[in-house]
């Protein structure tokens, strides 16, 4: 795919992108839900160990992230761009959640 970057952060696409795996996760309110059963992982701790609500939403989104690779099989290698983001639209946390996989988002 290295010669479909446009410069660091864009890619232009041949072919739409695909869904390989993907990881559901939740805290103590969905623990607590019923469809607690449908999460790939719950924590009991509503801030995932960390400090602030920021650090916590980093934390689930690595989590997710490694979760996904693990059910798929895949290495962070294989991956050419990551789409994250979050229902709030608290875009800080999702950048800092793949920051440290080097994966273009």
């Amino acid at each position: 795919m290295d010669d479909l970057h446009i410069g660091t952060q864009s890619v232009r696409f041949d072919a739409p992108p695909s869904i390989l795996s993907f990881a559901a996760i939740g805290g103590k309110k969905e623990q607590e839900g019923p469809l607690a059963s449908y999460f790939d992982f719950l924590s009991g701790d509503t801030t995932f160990g960390q400090k602030s609500w920021e650090k916590a939403e980093t934390q689930m989104q690595k989590t997710a992230l490694r979760l996904a690779l693990e059910k798929g099989k895949l290495k962070e290698t294989d991956l050419d761009a990551a789409f994250v983001g979050d229902l709030l639209n608290q875009c800080i946390g999702s950048s800092f959640s793949v920051r440290e996989f080097g994966i273009p988002f």
